[in-house]
């Protein structure tokens, strides 16, 4: 079976490269002799069920969900809430003006801007909870849309953020990958990727809606980043919500992420690579933190944010976000080198450039110095 990898751009010598990687060398002198007199009709099967097993193998591609779902969340927004915006969204697809909605208040959450902006970007700004004759927006079991572009426009709109979502799943995921993994390669995958924006973010007009923009122009800040992760994590099947702190000296914003029934802080934002001069790799600092490592950089988790909900504010909604699990404290300045996925063990590079492995297949911490 050949391992699967994801190498890192840390580049410490050839010897320890090929530490992370399995070649196999033949020995020339001990080379089996083919057998010619094998018949044609084994050749046959033999082939034959060699196409089988690959086809058997062959991973299915992600596909966009429309309807993402997160169950943390879902503990605070009633189900006709989440009905009427899946409702919407499939009106959206194919460039409806109205959808059936059960009541005012899921009418009102599902038209939401930051709703549509976390759960369906390519919305956001350009659909309004109205009514384009000034009527009343919801009447009588159907929720009105009112489209800031032509109806067509937007399909295509959607059509194409679609399209680059799949894109990314696909070329960044394998449908056999852990929810560890998943999680982790999505992270890399921004860390990489995307730039920080230290542009006036109040001189920006928000025509495209923040998180789709953010898609479009791998450019953003914090509040960007913590709604993009999410979104890519939920289109992944991983539950996870854009969270964030205001404190003195610290307003920031990340994702929390349920992963394998536990959760986790995870900050891509501090992640981004190209906000580390003169480093090769990306910080794993950042990824898959407890609440005591989170509050140690300063965002306190107290008064969590979250801008799914309609209270804003966790404290006054009596919501607890627990993110007591240590397991993967890969910290002080230690950066991704590969992955290997078939033995469940990442390889990550220290700050003085030595190499180690951590064992995350059974969520506990096992590390040795290579």
């Amino acid at each position: 079976m050949i391992s699967k990898r994801i190498i890192g751009s840390v580049l410490i010598t050839a010897v320890l490269l090929s530490g992370c990687s399995k070649v196999n060398t033949p020995d020339t002198e001990e080379t089996a002799v083919t057998e010619i007199s094998a018949t044609e009709e084994i050749k046959e099967t033999e082939e034959t069920k060699t196409s089988e097993t690959s086809a058997e193998k062959e991973p299915v591609p992600f596909e966009f969900n429309p309807h993402v779902y997160s169950p943390k969340l879902a503990g605070w927004v009633p189900q006709e809430n989440w009905d009427a915006f899946y409702n919407l969204c499939d009106a959206l697809r194919e460039g409806k003006n109205e959808f059936e909605c059960s009541n005012e208040e899921a009418y009102e959450w599902a038209t939401r801007s930051t709703t549509l902006a976390n759960l369906f970007p390519a919305a956001c700004m350009k659909v309004e909870g109205k009514s384009e004759d000034g009527s009343a927006g919801f009447e009588n079991g159907i929720g009105k849309i009112c489209y800031n572009m032509p109806p067509e426009e937007y399909v295509a709109r959607q059509a194409d953020f679609e399209a680059m979502i799949t894109g990314i799943l696909n070329s960044t995921l394998e449908s056999d990958d852990t929810e560890y993994e998943m999680a982790l390669k999505l992270y890399l995958y921004i860390a990489e990727n995307y730039d920080y924006d230290y542009s006036d973010q109040s001189a920006i007009k928000e025509e495209d809606g923040y998180v789709y923009r953010t898609f479009k122009t791998k450019l953003g800040q914090c509040i960007n980043y913590g709604s993009v992760y999410a979104y890519l994590l939920l289109q992944a099947g991983i539950d996870a919500m854009n969270v964030g702190c205001f404190e003195e000296g610290m307003d920031h914003a990340w994702t929390y992420a349920v992963i394998d029934g536990k959760g986790y802080h995870i900050d891509t934002t501090w992640a981004l690579k190209s906000c580390y001069t003169g480093i090769d790799h990306v910080y794993l600092d950042y990824f898959m933190m407890s609440d005591e490592e989170r509050n140690s950089d300063g965002c306190l988790v107290r008064d969590l944010t979250m801008q799914l909900l309609k209270e804003f504010w966790v404290n006054r909604t009596n919501i607890v976000l627990d993110a007591s699990d240590a397991s993967y404290c890969i910290r002080d300045y230690c950066g991704f080198y590969c992955l290997d996925e078939d033995n469940k063990i990442l390889t990550y590079v220290d700050m003085y450039g030595e190499l180690h492995e951590f064992y995350y297949g059974d969520n506990k911490t096992s590390e040795n110095k290579m």
